[in-house]
């Protein structure tokens, strides 16, 4: 026997289903016999995979995956982090009430205390919180090969992904309620309690009760621009080769947001104000960090413009992640 016909009964012999006869007609050669690795294909159990990953409903994955999370000692400590960091906030912010004029928009009241508390917060903290879940949940388990048991519970890799962009979206939703609540607590009882106090960017002033429903939209749009910021992430960590990787990946796509607006600045006097403004909340960052104010203030027309740029970092960045992981679905 030849060893051409060798390689062809031995690997038929490893799959039943398949003969001897197609695969020497197709010229199929195993890594043995050529020394050389075949031409990568497509899956053949991809497509059953999938139609009978349709028999395990989508909330048991996300009950699986929210199980998974909270079971890392890591998470378990970040949900401690709200409160401690609203704490170093309020004393940061009465510090710097020290050095300001009470009629200012940066001075910190009762009212305002959120919104200032969060304004550091969410470009740093809460930035940071998303790379450690990226980093843990998609970049670590798929490289050391635990969502590869998803695939054999016959759930697909992008059912997977969603869950588990949702569980992280929850989690550091869950974590902005509760900064929320224990920095208006710490406000109405450590800070000044004015009868009414300036908005930013000339938009008023606002009583305590006003201000509460200001900095509950604020608080709406800082969860929107988080779940486009996760989507990044997600993103960066898809392509990642380790979650410590995924974790400087991460940390460079936020400096060059902040890189960029900067840059922009040395230019200033060659842009009308509008264009100016415009193209400076291009970056992701200087929306979370300048941008939701201005958009509550509609400064230049900023809210529509503000979710335009932040839909369109979120459908390009989550098309490309569901691009990535339906080829892996098909291929690995």
């Amino acid at each position: 026997m030849s060893g051409n016909e060798q390689a062809d009964v031995s690997l038929g012999a490893c799959r039943e289903e398949t003969s001897v006869g197609p695969l020497a007609q197709t010229g199929e050669r195993s890594v043995g016999h050529s020394g050389s690795a075949p031409a990568r294909q497509r899956r053949p159990d991809a497509g059953r995979r999938e139609a009978g990953g349709e028999r395990i409903g989508f909330g048991r994955v996300f009950a699986a995956e929210w199980q998974r999370l909270w079971k890392r000692r890591g998470v378990r400590w970040m949900a401690c982090a709200a409160p401690l960091l609203a704490l170093i906030s309020a004393k940061y912010l009465l510090l710097q009430n020290a050095s300001l004029q009470p009629g200012l928009p940066e001075y910190a009241t009762a009212g305002n205390m959120p919104v200032l508390a969060l304004a550091e917060m969410l470009i740093t903290a809460f930035s940071g919180m998303m790379l450690v879940l990226a980093g843990l949940s998609v970049t670590e388990e798929y490289r050391s090969g635990q969502l590869r048991m998803g695939m054999l519970r016959a759930v697909s890799l992008r059912r997977i992904m969603a869950a588990k962009w949702l569980v992280s979206l929850l989690y550091v939703w869950i974590q902005l309620g509760t900064y929320f609540v224990c920095s208006a607590a710490i406000g109405a009882i450590g800070f000044p309690k004015p009868e009414r106090y300036p908005l930013f960017y000339g938009a008023g002033t606002v009583t305590y009760a006003q201000g509460l429903i200001y900095d509950l939209g604020y608080y709406a749009l800082a969860a929107l621009a988080s779940a486009v910021l996760l989507t990044v992430i997600f993103c960066i960590a898809s392509i990642a080769r380790s979650a410590t990787a995924s974790l400087g990946l991460g940390i460079g796509f936020l400096l060059l947001s902040y890189a960029l607006p900067t840059a922009l600045s040395y230019f200033r006097p060659w842009f009308e104000a509008e264009a100016y403004v415009r193209i400076y909340f291009l970056s992701l960052l200087t929306i979370e960090w300048e941008g939701l104010a201005a958009m509550l203030a509609n400064l230049h027309g900023l809210f529509f413009w503000n979710l335009s740029v932040l839909s369109g970092y979120g459908l390009l960045f989550g098309g490309l992640t569901a691009w990535i992981w339906k080829r892996r679905d098909s291929y690995e």
